[in-house]
């Protein structure tokens, strides 16, 4: 082979890689999340981490639902817990609350049920987390690690930052739409209007999304202002922002 052929053949695969790059790498939710967050450059008030296993064709004894709460709960570290149970027949539900460290609070829910040969059960872990220094990827790790063990572990994850004052729509928009960019996001829909704006987007690095109208979708973001605060919100979910707003 001469060694202009060679230069040739060397250039092709050169441009083929900068053309086609690596495969996108994937990211999960927090990590999404966290992203950002840190492009908003707003103020932290809290992070809500929603995670829940479904277990199909399963009912629950109460006594069983006691021991599989308190395992959670001990396995979280909960201090100060508090638990109230419902019971009867065809269903048993069980709320256990308590601190998880300073400024975390946790709720474990189990509900099971039957009804004419239908069965089924929903264990729920709800962690909302305030402190300004946090590590949300370590604590979604705990919660898939404690959880999967039961089963598949969903986890949706609604964070709410803030900017003092009043922050015009145009520059919220600006924010928004550099923060979809850097997790490779694009916009799929979206609401604007005085008092609110609502975008919801899909991107290629996070595995999990809905469906919905033939869109897919995992991230979602919204702003609003709060005159009793004076406070411009700034919120951040996927696949969706499921806290009210």
């Amino acid at each position: 082979m001469n060694k202009q052929l060679f230069t040739y053949i060397f250039i092709f695969i050169l441009s083929i890689s900068i053309v086609f790059g690596n495969p996108i790498e994937d990211m999960n939710p927090e990590t999404i999340v966290t992203t950002a967050y840190t492009e908003s450059e707003a103020k932290l008030d809290y992070v809500n981490i929603n995670s829940y296993v479904i277990l199909q064709d399963k009912f629950l004894t109460i006594d069983k639902a006691d021991k599989i709460c308190n395992d959670i709960s001990e396995k979280l570290e909960m201090k100060d817990t508090i638990m109230t149970k419902d019971n009867s027949e065809d269903l048993c539900g069980i709320r256990l609350s308590g601190t998880i460290d300073t400024e975390i609070n946790a709720t474990i829910i189990l509900q099971s049920s039957k009804f004419q040969g239908f069965k089924e059960s929903s264990i729920v872990v709800d962690i909302i987390e305030t402190r300004e220094e946090y590590d949300l990827s370590k604590l979604c790790d705990k919660i898939r690690e404690i959880l999967k063990s039961y089963g598949d572990v969903n986890l949706n994850i609604n964070l709410v930052a803030y900017y003092d004052g009043v922050i015009e729509n145009k520059n919220l928009k600006n924010t928004i739409d550099k923060a979809l960019k850097k997790i490779d996001a694009k916009e799929i829909e979206g609401i604007e209007n005085n008092d609110l704006i609502s975008i919801t987007g899909y991107t290629p690095r996070l595995d999990e999304s809905i469906s919905y109208c033939g869109k897919r979708a995992n991230i979602n973001m919204a702003t609003r202002y709060s005159s009793y605060e004076d406070k411009t919100y700034i919120l951040i979910g996927t696949p969706l922002i499921v806290i009210e707003y």
